[in-house]
């Protein structure tokens, strides 16, 4: 196995693994540190045959966890998602394709125990391009602010709702008993990793709601310059998708978008696997 920083702010590629034929121990407590350590890897050259492979090799990595709608789970498997571009709400019967994951964000913040990593495995990929998936490291981030903007977010926190009032697109329509625990909780603004010990923003421009100790206008305003912030070359790595390509990133250091595929008439089809995570740790 060869381990390889890419050529980017962060980020390692992993080379010369198996993940269908579970490594051994070794193997697996250096993919693991390589992928804390770096927010997001990239394992190059992965097929599953079968989805119960590539779920296989989730667990290698941590516990699945299912998504809270159960609209784009793969039929029979409680965990693994389909993620497709043409996806629309198939419970509204709107026939607008969401564009799912079309903006910065990280998954399931709104939970009181979100998940500590997503992986995602390429099955078809559109052959004009596009579909990047985005990351911003958000350990990276936080360290770049001012003095006085950290001590503005020391111990505070922010409400992260299943949808905010002010976010950029639509998700997926719940029943009721999918809002049972996913309404949305107060979440620090800035969390503690629990293994790298590293401090980063923790913020969702698709959740956040409120600011805790401040009115609507001027919490909208410190989360604006915060987004503004975040949103910097310097923080950012684009990934450019290649067939057998598995991502497993680290929800609790970064955000990550989805870009438009080139074509709208090309298919962009993955399988997701989100991993559980811990009840996030205020920053000291």
């Amino acid at each position: 196995m060869e381990i390889r920083r890419l050529d980017a702010p962060f980020g390692v590629e992993i080379l010369g693994v198996d993940l269908s034929r579970a490594p051994d121990a070794e193997t697996v407590a250096a993919i693991n540190a390589a992928f804390v350590d770096n927010v997001v890897a990239v394992f190059r050259d992965q097929h599953f045959p079968v989805p119960d492979d590539f779920l296989a090799a989730a667990r290698m990595l941590g516990e699945p966890m299912p998504p809270v709608t159960a609209t784009y789970r793969l039929p029979g498997y409680e965990v693994i998602e389909e993620l497709v571009n043409s996806a629309t709400d198939r419970r509204t019967g709107e026939t607008a394709p969401l564009m799912r994951g079309g903006s910065w964000h990280t998954d399931h913040s709104n939970l009181a125990r979100p998940p500590k990593a997503t992986t995602l495995h390429a099955i078809d990929l559109p052959p004009s391009g596009g579909g990047n998936t985005e990351f911003i490291s958000m350990v990276m981030a936080y360290e770049a602010l001012d003095a006085a903007t950290k001590e503005t977010l020391r111990g505070r926190r922010a409400f992260q709702a299943y949808l905010s009032r002010r976010a950029p697109r639509k998700l997926l329509t719940r029943t009721e008993a999918e809002r049972e625990g996913s309404e949305g909780t107060w979440q620090p603004m800035v969390r503690r990793h629990p293994e790298t010990g590293r401090d980063a923003l923790y913020l969702n421009p698709m959740r956040c709601d409120a600011v805790e100790g401040m009115g609507e206008a001027e919490g909208d305003a410190l989360l604006d310059a915060l987004y503004a912030h975040c949103d910097n070359p310097a923080f950012r790595y684009s990934h450019i998708w290649r067939p057998g390509d598995m991502l497993i990133w680290d929800n609790r250091a970064a955000l990550h978008q989805a870009t438009p595929v080139r074509v709208a008439a090309e298919r962009r089809y993955m399988h997701r696997i989100m991993l559980r995570g811990e009840v996030p740790a205020m920053a000291d």
